[in-house]
């Protein structure tokens, strides 16, 4: 049987991470190509503004299901297995939507496929978070994410092709087109590799020292596999035995801190505005700024392409700058961009219009280089091993319970309303949000030990984060010196210390 090691194993777990993400934004765009051709049309009877909305909506609503269904069953699954499912909805979903006859058969099957998609975007990043290394999980992360982009890319330019067909298969061959990618990733899976640290927790450590050297390409005994090794037995020893509802007490690890943290920045990239201005730019185009509508879906395509270009850019400076400077200043971007295209509404003539579009297509680039792919990241490395899975889960249904609500917002007033959102985005990640670059699953765990009391229950460790994993540890060096006497004593608590980070020995 085949099995990579090392760079080739954590290429192909991208590859497979990176599907799941590209089926995510494939499935997004799809229907919006396809339900306005002659032949759906014809073969749905004319459906109404209500029908179309349901069609389209209930996906959401299939999504929120899936992301809930992690919730509850994901960590008892494994990464892997709750894959599988997710597949298995994806696939079930999409038969039934290409056999659809009649609406409420194709509602059907947006739901069933919207259950896997939700799946997939609560597992799939935690999977990659917890295979990848300190050092570079910022940029398999962020190659995920942007895929959701080059999913959308390919729907946009599979319906324009297949609106040239004359017969069902112009909006069969679109939807089907789905089947690639699920099945993709259910050959693919098998051939890869559990999360060592799932492993370590439900199975046995033996295994998951194993599946280390392999993601390492290194000898079970090597020195780098038993630092490794050990960090997660230590983070497995020092977290509280859990129950399902621990993700809503904080205690000495925090959960409820980390589970609002991941729901919140997936609250923050919605809120943005991106989903209204993807939705509205056609629209406003035509409706607002007087350009035909052939000219509409050119500027429409074009915006859409450069974003996908940038949304692959920060692989170049994610593990440099941070995640906290990154959303920080994507704030300031959006925000500036906000206000010069409510002021661009307000010029007339050709010159506001392309001023409001140059920013519509600027505002795509600071998004993707900044809210697209940090919040789906966050999730996974801020939340303990124990409750990774649901805080992620419970993140990704933040994502699809915000996600309806920004596009009733009317172009109009959109601008005005980003601009404030994005401006209250600033504060809330510089004193609530710690950086997380560098540092490994288990060093983030250390930025949330022992009980917060006050405002330190929201801003505990943030500023020591931001300056990197030695203030973080001679932050819990303080505390575990401190609290010696009542908790473990003094040559343990120096004897862990000199373990873990052997400067301090």
């Amino acid at each position: 049987m085949f099995q990579p090691r090392g760079k080739t194993l954590n290429i192909w777990i991208s590859a497979a991470t990176s599907m799941g993400f590209l089926l995510f934004g494939y499935d997004q765009g799809v229907m919006g190509g396809i339900i306005d051709s002659s032949s759906f049309v014809k073969q749905f009877n004319n459906p109404s503004a209500l029908e179309q909305g349901l069609i389209t909506g209930l996906y959401d609503i299939g999504c929120l299901i899936g992301s809930l269904l992690i919730v509850i069953i994901g960590e008892r699954l494994g990464r892997r297995k709750s894959i599988y499912i997710g597949c298995v909805f994806v696939i079930v979903g999409t038969i039934i939507q290409a056999t659809a006859r009649v609406i409420p058969h194709l509602m059907a099957g947006r739901v069933v496929t919207g259950v896997g998609v939700g799946i997939m975007t609560s597992i799939v990043p935690t999977w990659q978070s917890e295979v990848s290394d300190a050092g570079n999980r910022g940029v398999y992360l962020t190659i995920q994410s942007a895929n959701i982009n080059t999913g959308f890319f390919l729907s946009n330019w599979i319906t324009l092709g297949a609106s040239y067909a004359k017969s069902e298969l112009q909006w069969k061959f679109p939807i089907c087109v789905q089947l690639v990618f699920a099945t993709y990733l259910l050959i693919s899976v098998p051939f890869l590799v559990e999360s060592p640290r799932w492993v370590a927790n439900h199975k046995s450590i033996e295994e998951a020292t194993r599946i280390i050297a392999r993601l390492q390409d290194r000898d079970e005994q090597d020195e780098e596999v038993l630092r490794v090794r050990d960090e997660i037995c230590k983070a497995i020893e020092e977290e509280e035995e859990t129950s399902w509802m621990d993700i809503f007490k904080n205690g000495g690890q925090q959960n409820f801190r980390r589970m609002l943290l991941g729901f919140g920045v997936l609250y923050m990239q919605q809120l943005t505005g991106i989903n209204s201005i993807a939705y509205y730019l056609p629209i406003v185009l035509v409706e607002y700024l007087r350009v035909n509508d052939t000219m509409a879906h050119i500027i429409a395509a074009v915006a859409s392409t450069q974003y996908l270009i940038f949304s692959f850019m920060p692989t170049l400076f994610i593990e440099r700058i941070g995640r906290r400077t990154i959303l920080i200043w994507g704030a300031v971007a959006m925000m500036i961009l906000s206000v010069l295209i409510a002021v661009g509404f307000n010029i007339p003539g050709q010159g506001g219009a392309i001023m409001t579009v140059v920013m519509y297509c600027l505002f795509y680039d600071a998004f993707g280089m900044s809210y697209l792919n940090v919040p789906w990241m966050y999730a996974p490395e801020i939340n303990s091993l124990k409750m990774r899975s649901k805080g992620a889960a419970i993140a990704s249904a933040s994502n699809w319970l915000f996600n309806g609500i920004v596009v009733t917002i009317t172009p109009s007033s959109l601008a005005a309303i980003g601009a404030v959102f994005n401006a209250s985005f600033i504060p809330i990640v510089y004193f609530f949000y710690p950086e997380t670059k560098g540092l490994s699953l288990e060093q983030i765990d250390h930025i949330f030990e022992g009980q917060a009391h006050g405002w330190s229950c929201f801003t505990q460790g943030v500023q020591e984060s931001a300056q990197g994993a030695v203030a973080i540890e001679a932050k819990r060096s303080d505390h575990l010196e401190y609290n010696s006497s009542d908790t473990v004593g003094d040559k343990d608590v120096l004897t862990a210390l000199a373990f873990e980070h052997p400067s301090l020995k």
